[in-house]
């Protein structure tokens, strides 16, 4: 079993491939909407981007609380996040470089897509059930080691 230390910095290791991860949106009272997004990790914050006009782009404009989840169950990380700041693509040239840097594309050749940047409140790591115990290693923000 991981020792806090080791589990930040495994989730840490894994933020900075810069990868998929599924997020999760609800409007406020509403059901859970799912999708996978890439996200950059800036070193504080998440950013992804998705479709100014889509569901998950309503959802965070009425509910700034989202879920990230990677990995696979045998090695899981958890991030709840709160959105900070939204911005059209085309408007935000510093994000869109060091996004497309990271990610490989640029979501300005994207017609009406948006940045959403995201600050972990919660990162939990675990790899499988025997870890589920001591998985936080952020809460309100500050990590745990």
């Amino acid at each position: 079993m991981r020792d806090t230390p080791t589990r930040k910095a495994d989730v840490l290791a894994a933020l900075e491939k810069q990868g998929q991860v599924w997020l999760a949106t609800a409007e406020v009272g509403g059901r859970p909407h799912v999708i996978a997004v890439s996200a950059w990790w800036d070193g504080a914050d998440l950013v992804v981007t998705t479709s100014g006009s889509s569901k998950t782009a309503r959802n965070i404009a009425m509910n700034p609380l989202v879920t990230l989840a990677g990995g696979d169950p045998a090695d899981a990380i958890v991030i709840q996040a709160q959105m900070l700041d939204s911005s059209p693509a085309e408007d935000s040239p510093e994000l869109a470089t060091g996004f497309s840097n990271a990610m490989g594309w640029d979501p300005r050749e994207m017609d009406g897509w948006m940045f959403f940047r995201l600050r972990p409140t919660r990162i939990q790591a675990f790899r499988g059930y025997e870890e589920i115990e001591g998985r936080d290693v952020m809460i309100r923000s500050r990590w745990l080691a």
